[in-house]
């Protein structure tokens, strides 16, 4: 994936899901340089997006996967069971079934999992089989 501290402080434009083909893109446009770029994830298996409003500002983009779960385990689980539950975990939560399942998945690089965390705006949880970053190509003939 490419690096995401370039989409600190960009602009969440856009939202479009997919129920029956389990896709979510997100539109994005990059406060340094004003790029289009969308984020898409493949084979969508939970996603939350939570105080979406007109104007929404990220603070930070984060993926989590099999190269780094280990070493942000608790994270991970605690976002994974929010996700799914809709709840902070408590600590007898951790050892729910369904939750060991999705977090053995990431471990496997089965899954992965996005956080999008706002300075104003939208949080946006996804775990998906596949995400990335993509530069969008914006249309220049039109005289907006």
């Amino acid at each position: 994936m490419t690096d995401l501290e370039v989409l600190v402080e960009s602009t969440l434009d856009s939202i479009h899901v997919s129920a029956q083909g389990r896709t979510v893109e997100i539109g994005l446009t990059c406060a340094w340089d004003k790029a289009q770029k969308k984020i898409t994830a493949v084979g969508v298996e939970e996603f939350l997006a939570d105080e979406l409003r007109l104007s929404n500002i990220i603070q930070e983009v984060r993926c989590f996967d099999a190269v780094n779960i280990q070493a942000n385990a608790s994270e991970v689980a605690d976002r994974v069971f929010f996700l799914m539950r809709g709840k902070s975990p408590a600590p007898a939560d951790l050892v729910w079934k369904p939750l060991k399942a999705k977090l053995d998945l990431i471990g496997l690089g089965a899954l992965r999992l996005l956080v999008i965390e706002p300075v104003y705006g939208a949080t946006v949880l996804v775990l998906a089989q596949e995400i990335r970053v993509e530069d969008t190509l914006t249309d220049t003939t039109r005289g907006d």
